[in-house]
């Protein structure tokens, strides 16, 4: 249930960092960005959320 809970606390401080590094780059811009980054940009939060997600169970099972 620890494992989960890492998990879970990873997911949401994740995608909360891929938020705040990703909109103050987006919002300015508008549609000013290229194609290519924009998708980058995008896909920022989910990505850094599984990220998160694998670094909390990490850090959970090394503190065990």
């Amino acid at each position: 249930m620890r494992t989960v809970g890492a998990a879970v606390a990873g997911m949401f401080t994740g995608l909360l960092l891929g938020v705040l590094l990703a909109e103050p780059v987006v919002r300015p811009a508008g549609t000013d960005l290229p194609v290519g980054t924009a998708l980058l940009l995008g896909f920022a939060p989910p990505v850094l959320a599984l990220l998160g997600a694998v670094v909390g169970v990490l850090i959970a099972r090394r503190t065990r």
